[in-house]
């Protein structure tokens, strides 16, 4: 799905989508766990993680610990 004319304000440290963007059709929510992955052709690409994949990988390093 390709979205055009969105404006979308990048930094290194934060990616702030468009207001019109509805995230919720996207089924993304506040708290989602997101990582840059390559694909064969070297483009990057923000990848969402699964719920539980985020959970374990908080857990390998260290955050989590009761």
């Amino acid at each position: 799905m390709r979205y055009v004319d969105y404006i979308w304000d990048l930094s290194p440290d934060l990616i702030i989508p468009d207001t019109d963007l509805n995230t919720e059709i996207l089924g993304w929510e506040v708290g989602d766990y997101w990582v840059m992955v390559e694909d064969r052709s070297g483009h990057k690409l923000l990848k969402k993680l699964d719920p539980l994949v985020k959970f374990l990988k908080d857990g390998q390093m260290g955050k989590g610990e009761i």
